[in-house]
């Protein structure tokens, strides 16, 4: 059997979300913040019995921040099984978790932290008044406290607590003050009430290996630390012959050292201080004696692990001198260890590991390798991560993504309403880097190196925030095919905006109705401008319905477009370290510098396609981009779509990057002072803009940027 769905409402930052796994290997990824460590909580509260019961009484502050009142809400969190197979702990559990006259092999457990029946009774009996009022309805809810809460769980509850509908049928509906009779309850949703909560903890097997904060502690810590459970475990296997052979060695080694002469006369002299400190009559009588443990298991306790670098030619040392992430790889190796033993000898229905971010302070080939490594029989792992590594060696169906939103975090499964071959197309894609855009608040895919480099290096020199800590993602598709992966972002998965950058690659040179009379060149220009259009087209319909993705065109291509939008000057500055030659320099000069467009273009293309190749030319170029470079309007455009999550801060430091560069030393001073006497409640975009207006020309990259963030934000 193994968790299928993990519901969660109102718990901490999740409003009303799903959780949804496979068999085998699972993984939460989410920045930090984003809830990996609550989601474990959750399935601890149901499954761990290491967490005892009164971890079930939550507090206020469980309540998710999105509740304007937690006061009358329930929490809710609920575990679907499938797969219950035929064993006796599997039979009995079925027996709890299934629906006896149905002979499906699925079942659920819940937990409801809700108010007492006495109160949900008064909440009934307000809905049936006629003077009913939402006065009266805050007169009951204020008198409730927290104390005024029970933990409860259920077994074969059928009830999407998710669905608004069914939350207002069996928790109520506060805005029109409807609420169910508690003597009443309809079990077919809620399910049956237990307290044999300890009949889930005792046939299932939940162990979690929690955040690696402090190794070292954990390792030292006699009940908690994994070796000493495993030499517990070897200690029951020694033979008793042996465990008595051991036990006599050692009370004749005791022996040896308390009968060392050192020893014996180092105890005459604390005998003989004592006599003539407190006199003959009182002076207790002192020996010196060594103690070590003859019991076998008190023995076991004082070995140590050594540890030594595979390289370094056989010499091992402490555990306190190892790195941090050497030390974090032997206690997730001990812990896999004592897992891996203990599994056998427990007859469980199914286990459970949950692994809480492995990855720390560990070498990124080993992350891999490590995760491609997680398998247990009978065993569904969960593990939760903030490592392009770890999530690029997991199957797409087997991940949930955890992104945060300003008060709640969303759960997006990124393989929903795919088939399994548009799954494997994508696994087969994300590597370490590209697996970037799982944890991203926005991505842009992109079709090429000359993209990927110069992108990201001019939003960075121009507005003074790199994408990365606007948390953008630049994706490099190495084609025009980008399909297999934008299908991630949808309703049904990843709900983050993605941005298609692509040439629509129109003709730089004028072209003849009569293709016979086409050049070599023009044979070439033509071809080309069909295919950009046919893309175009493909990606415009593919686009249509899907409020997620956008595609944005160059007009021609990507370098041309970018020269012929007021960038010859970081062109030409370039021309230095392409040519050793005075007058190769001279000649594509004249070129850049020319009035016609035409010869501008081609030159430019022919830099990057013939010259040093587009990824060389784009590595240059970016050296060369400043603040005064001009950003292509559909690049602009496709910035601003990825990135509609920025706010105020994030365009206040980008005006403070425009004003330093633009505005004398005293001008801008001034303008930090104005922002500065703003009050919190007037820090609104339209402010800033009012505030810029005299210090920056109107067409501005800012301006424009704003003028399309404000459109986006309208559409």
């Amino acid at each position: 059997m193994y968790i299928s769905k993990l519901n969660v409402v109102n718990f901490r930052n999740f409003r009303s979300q799903n959780f949804l796994f496979e068999p085998g290997v699972n993984t939460l990824i989410g920045e930090s913040g984003s809830g990996k460590t609550n989601a474990f909580f959750a399935l601890r509260l149901m499954l761990d019995d290491n967490l005892p019961i009164s971890a079930s009484k939550l507090i206020e502050n469980d309540f998710n921040r999105e509740l304007k009142k937690w006061k009358g809400h329930w929490i809710v969190i609920s575990l679907h099984f499938k797969q219950l197979d035929s064993s006796e702990g599997a039979n009995l559990l079925a027996h709890k978790l299934e629906h006896v006259t149905e002979p499906s092999s699925s079942g659920s457990y819940n937990f409801y932290y809700r108010p007492k029946k006495k109160y949900r009774k008064k909440l009934y009996e307000l809905s049936l008044a006629e003077d009913k009022s939402l006065q009266k309805l805050d007169e009951i809810l204020n008198e409730i406290t927290i104390n005024d809460y029970e933990a409860v769980y259920h077994f074969r509850g059928t009830a999407d607590f998710s669905d608004d509908e069914v939350y207002k049928e069996l928790v109520g509906d506060f805005e029109n003050i409807s609420f169910p009779n508690p003597d009443e309850e309809n079990k077919e949703l809620l399910g049956t009430p237990t307290s044999q909560i300890f009949l889930i903890r005792t046939e299932l097997k939940c162990t979690y290996i929690k955040a690696l904060r402090d190794v070292m502690t954990e390792l030292r810590r006699t009940r908690q630390s994994p070796l000493l459970n495993l030499l517990r475990g070897s200690a029951k296997n020694i033979l008793v012959e042996d465990s008595e052979q051991v036990a006599d060695q050692v009370t004749a080694l005791n022996k040896t050292i308390s009968n060392l002469q050192e020893v014996n006369d180092l105890a005459k002299k604390v005998k003989r201080t004592l006599d003539s400190t407190v006199g003959y009559t009182f002076a207790p009588s002192v020996s010196i004696r060594s103690e070590l443990p003859e019991d076998i298991n008190k023995l076991f306790q004082s070995l140590t692990l050594w540890v030594g670098d595979g390289d370094d030619n056989g010499h091992q040392g402490k555990l306190d001198e190892l790195s941090l992430g050497g030390a974090n790889l032997i206690y997730i190796t001990l812990k896999l260890l004592e897992y891996e033993y203990m599994q056998p000898l427990e007859e469980k229905a199914a286990h459970f590991l949950l692994i809480e971010e492995p990855e720390a302070h560990i070498h990124t080939h080993i992350q891999k390798t490590m995760f491609e490594n997680y398998s247990f029989h009978n065993t569904q792992v969960i593990t939760s991560t903030h490592s392009t590594h770890i999530s690029s060696a997991n199957r797409i169906r087997s991940i949930n993504i955890l992104c945060k939103e300003k008060r709640e975090t969303i759960v997006c499964q990124p393989s929903k309403g795919l088939s399994i071959e548009e799954c494997k197309k994508i696994e087969r894609y994300l590597d370490a880097t590209r697996s970037t855009l799982l944890f991203a608040k926005g991505v842009i895919l992109v079709e090429g190196d000359a993209e990927l480099i110069l992108i990201p290096a001019i939003f960075k020199n121009v507005f003074g925030l790199s994408l990365d800590e606007i948390g953008v993602s630049v994706i490099n598709v190495n084609s025009t095919v980008f399909e297999h992966i934008s299908n991630l972002f949808h309703d049904e998965r990843i709900k983050r905006k993605c941005a298609i950058i692509t040439d629509h690659d129109k003709s730089l040179i004028p072209l003849d109705t009569d293709k016979s009379k086409d050049t070599e060149e023009m044979k070439k220009f033509r071809n080309s401008e069909k295919k950009g259009e046919e893309r175009k087209i493909k990606l415009d319909n593919y686009c249509k319905e899907n409020q997620w993705i956008e595609a944005f065109y160059a007009k021609n291509t990507f370098e041309i477009d970018f020269v012929l939008n007021g960038n010859v000057l970081e062109v030409v500055k370039t021309l230095s370290k392409i040519y050793k030659k005075p007058q190769a320099i001279t000649d594509s000069k004249k070129l850049l510098r020319s009035k016609d467009d035409i010869k501008v273009g081609l030159e430019t293309l022919r830099l990057a396609d013939k010259v040093v190749g587009k990824g060389w030319f784009a590595l240059m170029l970016a050296e060369e981009v400043t603040f005064e470079t001009l950003v292509p309007r559909y690049i602009l455009d496709a910035i601003v779509f990825a990135s509609g999550h920025i706010g105020y801060k994030h365009f206040e430091k980008m005006f403070k990057h425009r004003m330093f560069y633009y505005c004398g030393e005293e001008e801008y001073e001034k303008f930090l002072e104005l922002i500065e006497a703003v009050s919190e409640d007037d820090r609104t975009l339209d402010n800033l803009l009012e505030l810029s207006a005299e210090y920056l020309e109107e067409d501005d990259d800012i301006f424009l940027f704003i003028d399309s963030y404000k459109g986006e934000r309208l559409c």
